[in-house]
């Protein structure tokens, strides 16, 4: 039996935050002590303040900054936006998996081992406003040999018009361990100018095994800047589905970093970008070990207006041996005004490599194809809904929750 666990707001709500462009050190620090927060994460979050202001925008010739329109936005105070679902008798196995700022006063310890190592809280300005403005979130520390058989899910929800949230997804599997975990972000339409940045990071144990999906399905007008690192040891797996179907505008630098002997991941990708959608996703496989597998394969859908960029690399990193890598992607163009940017990239520094390689398609559905089923009896438009849907399908297939593949099926279909 899944059960939500949302958690009390507490005195944060009674403090908040200003808006973004009055905030500054002294009321950070003063929500953060009302907040109880230790003393450790109120020095990070002072520090990460101070790098956001210092720092200057980063150069994405490609993602349309000027649409964030931050400073009238209030940032979130409190752990509302998140809702964690889950069998509570996991935690007789030594599992936790709760809210990150319920955390905060159970296992504070490994919040501060862990927080921002993946995920750098100074790469780029908006890594520093996520890293000081965080308050939603969930922690999931899976033990040593500890099999989660049933999916695990949170969900963020933005639900204000001029508020931005910055949850953090923070992933710790021991030696042997294995789960399912599906991450959601999702608002109602109509909000004016909801803003996210979001964060997931994941440490997998040596010959752990993570299934990740992560699903954007924000509503209409939302801004989503967001970054996702996954790190391995020793022969740990990790099998990640990313799909993104909702907002206004998004840019996600992911990355699949490949740090230990025998470390592999499987990553499938969806992106669909409509009407006028500005679509970014920057997916990084990192292989920095001996005999690493990564495989790579996103597939893109653009329609009206719809803008998508996929900037994917591989990167082979020197004094590597037996990697083994293929970075993929393929769109396909349903309009005339509809755009898709595909750059793959191959970056190897080893001359020690198994197999590596990349490949990039881009076009129109084929008119034989729709010839074929048009001449069975299959209007146009249908014929072009079942070629769409069979091209996405092997990933939707992926997310390992049937509710939510249902949902999938029905918005990508709703999107042609």
């Amino acid at each position: 039996m899944l059960a939500n666990n949302d958690l009390p707001t507490g005195k944060a709500d009674l403090l908040g935050l200003p808006a973004l462009s009055a905030l500054n050190a002294d009321a950070l620090a003063a929500h953060a002590q009302a907040s109880g927060e230790p003393q450790w994460l109120q020095q990070r979050r002072a520090n990460a303040l101070a790098a956001y202001e210092a720092a200057a925008l980063p150069r994405w010739s490609r993602t349309d900054l000027a649409q964030l329109q931050l400073d009238a936005v209030i940032p979130a105070s409190d752990a509302s936006a998140t809702a964690v679902q889950w069998d509570p008798t996991l935690s007789q196995q030594g599992v936790i998996f709760t809210t990150l700022k319920a955390a905060l006063r159970s296992h504070a310890e490994l919040i501060e081992r862990y927080l921002g190592r993946a995920v750098s809280p100074i790469a780029n300005k908006f890594n520093a406003l996520h890293a000081a403005l965080w308050q939603d979130g969930a922690l999931l520390y899976v033990p040593k040999n500890v099999a989660v058989e049933e999916p695990l899910r949170v969900v963020y929800t933005l639900s204000g018009s001029n508020t931005l949230i910055a949850p953090h997804t923070l992933i710790i599997l021991e030696r042997g361990a294995s789960v399912t975990l599906v991450e959601e972000f999702t608002s109602p339409d109509g909000l004016t100018n909801p803003v996210a940045f979001p964060a997931t990071e994941a440490f997998i144990g040596e010959s752990a095994q993570l299934r990740l999906c992560s699903v954007q399905q924000w509503g209409e007008g939302v801004r989503h800047i967001g970054a996702q690192r996954v790190a391995f040891e020793k022969d740990g797996g990790c099998e990640w589905v990313s799909i993104a179907l909702g907002g206004q505008l998004q840019h996600i630098d992911a990355e699949a970093t490949l740090g230990a002997n025998g470390a592999r991941v499987n990553w499938l990708g969806v992106t669909f970008a409509s009407k006028h959608q500005h679509l970014v996703i920057a997916p990084w496989l990192r292989h920095a070990a001996n005999s690493t597998d990564g495989f790579m394969q996103f597939k893109t859908v653009v329609s009206d207006h719809g803008y998508s960029v996929f900037d994917g690399m591989v990167r082979i990193e020197a004094d590597t041996h037996g990697t083994v890598s293929r970075l993929e992607e393929h769109a396909v163009h349903l309009s005339q005004e509809s755009r898709n940017d595909s750059i793959p990239g191959l970056m190897i520094d080893s001359n020690d490599i198994a197999r590596a390689g990349h490949a990039s398609t881009s076009g129109k559905i084929d008119d034989e194809q729709i010839f074929y089923l048009q001449a069975r009896g299959i209007p146009r438009a249908e014929a072009t809904r079942i070629i769409v849907m069979g091209f996405l399908m092997p990933v939707i297939e992926a997310v390992p929750v049937e509710d939510l593949r249902e949902r999938l099926i029905a918005a990508v279909e709703e999107k042609i």
